[in-house]
């Protein structure tokens, strides 16, 4: 399956309207937003004529801490104005030295390209308040997704509590070995598994090599698949995992060569990617072709 990633931190609801609408006509069937954006992504799918029923939505919440939480601030005291965060923001989000929080999607790549320390990145806060909001909504929501990369494990076992109590569809843990080893990797898996028990559905999200600006070398996708393959080796069906984090054309490929058949694949940069600046017929052709190869049938015998 085809998961499109719209971004936690993106809440450029006209963004997120027509990414959605373009990947649903394209043929993905999971889409995965910011609570902020759920509305937009309800919206979208019937503004299309489309049946809700035919699709399943997601938001991601964010441990304090996690990168896809974070939003980016402009120290105006530091800024020497050489624009090289403006060319280089993915979303678009700086314009006249300040950024568009809607926009920003915490990737940190202004603040990479930053030789004077004049951007700051910081935690978002809202986002768990605005999850318990929407479920006194009538919004469509399938499943919710706990980015859990960093952190103490006592604080994501506590996130995960607070979600399940309160949610009983789907629910997703998003995790990477960027802090983590592998053996932590499992054991949390494990032990929110337990937590998780009630809910409709379990999965987990190998997150590879996150925030990495839509890389498109087949070094990118390589972790994704290895923790993936790592994940099975402590007994994690493959039906349950979901890859992301570096994901590209790559991926595909890659996962039939190791004999891998996750649930999903999800793509995020990467997918925004290939369509910006294509015209509508164009950025079309292009998402139907991307969605088409990651949902080929394996190229192995």
């Amino acid at each position: 399956m085809f998961k499109l990633i719209c971004g936690l931190g993106n809440c450029d609801i006209e963004n997120v309207k027509a990414l959605v609408k373009l990947y649903a006509k394209a043929g993905a069937h999971i889409f995965d937003v910011s609570p902020y954006a759920l509305k937009a992504l309800n919206d979208a799918i019937t503004e299309e004529g489309l049946n809700p029923r035919d699709f399943k939505f997601c938001i991601s919440l964010p441990v304090e801490g996690d990168a896809h939480g974070k939003k980016a601030k402009i120290l105006p005291k530091k800024c020497k104005k050489c624009a090289k965060c403006v060319k280089i923001c993915p979303q678009g989000a700086i314009k006249d030295f300040c950024v568009d929080e809607n926009k920003c999607i915490g990737c940190s790549a202004c603040k990479k390209v930053c030789k004077h320390g004049a951007v700051k990145l910081f935690d978002k806060t809202g986002y768990f308040n605005e999850f318990k909001s929407l479920l006194k909504t009538n919004l469509k929501l399938d499943c919710v997704e706990l980015h859990a990369s960093c952190g103490p494990k006592k604080a994501i076992y506590k996130a995960a509590k607070d979600i399940c109590k309160k949610f009983k569809g789907d629910f997703s843990l998003c995790i990477s070995r960027k802090y983590f080893s592998t053996e932590d990797c499992a054991e949390i898996v494990e032990n929110v598994r337990k937590i998780a028990a009630e809910n409709s559905n379990f999965y987990i999200q190998a997150d590879g090599n996150s925030m990495n600006f839509a890389n498109t070398e087949m070094a990118s996708t390589l972790e994704c698949a290895a923790f993936a393959l790592a994940l099975k080796e402590y007994g994690i069906k493959e039906s349950q995992i979901i890859l992301s984090g570096g994901t590209n054309e790559y991926t595909k490929t890659l996962c039939d060569n190791l004999f891998l058949a996750p649930c999903a694949i999800a793509y995020g940069s990467y997918a925004r990617k290939i369509v910006k600046n294509l015209s509508q017929k164009e950025a079309l052709i292009a998402a139907k072709n991307f969605v088409k190869h990651s949902e080929g049938g394996s190229s192995r015998g």
